[in-house]
């Protein structure tokens, strides 16, 4: 859960300041390079697949704190009241260095804990919606990324535009990031536009084998989201293409 406040906070920075190598987020140069480094790491253990390109993901904690404190007024409209956030944010770097040491969280910390998690999503889908002139009660969609390294989203790395190539027989994960404000249980589903390929399922990441109803130039896939729950239609759709040759 710690990994999900970090992230959450590193895609706020990335709407207001940027993805690209080059953004100047107000750290020191040699924290730049020791994120660079980290992530030269991470495309070695990967055989030369780098499975997140976005620099800031390879910054560590503390760097957080330092991009948000030196560009506050960036921040503000989102996060609102400063002290508010930083309290929260010292919270969370305790409970990190407590599971971090492998000491369990007592139950009322787990609870706070999964609190400023979703108080963190929450108001990132309320700027965003505000933003988009809509009322604080509908679903997105803030990312699809994929297993060997694709981004789709706000803001992604400029590479929104990337088309995979597969092959019959391929392993493939797609991983969808949404968020609906009032936190309710979500559906997602990935389809063709024949619906000759469908998969309907309430989890996020969904890991399947490419199938010949798949092959094409430029096949279509849509990411849809819903809340089959809520009283109105609530539902965020996205799309992305793949190549898929024959086996």
């Amino acid at each position: 859960m710690t990994n999900e406040y970090e992230n959450t906070l590193r895609k706020i920075i990335g709407i207001l300041i940027g993805y690209d190598d080059d953004v100047d987020y107000r750290v020191t140069k040699e924290r730049i390079a020791k994120w660079k480094e980290k992530r030269d790491i991470e495309k070695k253990k990967n055989k030369g697949v780098l499975i997140e390109p976005r620099l800031l993901f390879y910054s560590d904690f503390y760097d957080l704190k330092t991009i948000v404190e030196k560009n506050w007024e960036l921040f503000k409209p989102i996060l609102g009241d400063k002290k508010r956030f930083f309290v929260f944010f010292k919270e969370m770097e305790q409970y990190r260095n407590t599971i971090a040491h492998g000491r369990p969280l007592i139950a009322s910390q787990q609870s706070l804990m999964s609190g400023i998690v979703h108080d963190l999503k929450n108001v990132l889908t309320i700027y965003n919606n505000r933003i988009k002139m809509k009322d604080d009660y509908f679903i997105e969609i803030g990312e699809i990324t994929d297993n060997l390294g694709n981004s789709w989203g706000k803001s992604i790395f400029k590479r929104s535009n990337v088309i995979p190539t597969l092959k019959v027989g391929d392993q493939y994960e797609i991983n969808i990031e949404a968020n609906d404000p009032r936190d309710r249980k979500i559906l997602y589903e990935i389809f063709t536009l024949h619906n000759q390929f469908r998969i309907q399922q309430d989890k996020s990441r969904f890991n399947f084998k490419i199938e010949k109803s798949l092959v094409g130039k430029k096949t279509w896939i849509i990411i849809k989201v819903s809340t089959p729950d809520s009283d109105y239609k609530n539902e965020a759709t996205s799309t992305i293409k793949i190549n898929v040759y024959p086996e």
